[in-house]
């Protein structure tokens, strides 16, 4: 699977943030993502949409979280994740410029 963006639309931004790109640069990330625009889940329910591990998705939920991009909040014996909508970068609106995944 690989990720397309046009280089004139990443130019056209007031600013990129290195951290994001990372992000897109790691297709299971950008698809994490996709899944919690949707609605808050925990990890075993994100690891049913993807064919890896419950602690291969931890260590990708790990590093969304430490860069801020998402929120786990505990519910019980689960933490649900969620998209952080105090995002601190997310006026560079990184995920809504046009990209394909495939």
């Amino acid at each position: 699977m690989h990720i397309y963006m046009s280089m004139k639309t990443i130019k056209n931004k007031k600013k990129i943030c290195p951290s994001c790109l990372g992000l897109i640069g790691e297709n299971t990330r950008v698809k994490i993502i996709q899944e919690l625009k949707e609605k808050p889940q925990n990890v075993s329910k994100i690891a049913d949409c993807f064919r890896l591990t419950q602690p291969t998705i931890s260590h990708h939920l790990r590093a969304l979280e430490e860069i801020g991009m998402i929120s786990g909040k505990k519910a019980g014996r689960e933490i649900y994740y969620s998209l952080n909508k105090n995002y601190p970068c997310k006026n560079c609106q990184i995920f809504k410029l046009p990209f394909k995944i495939k």
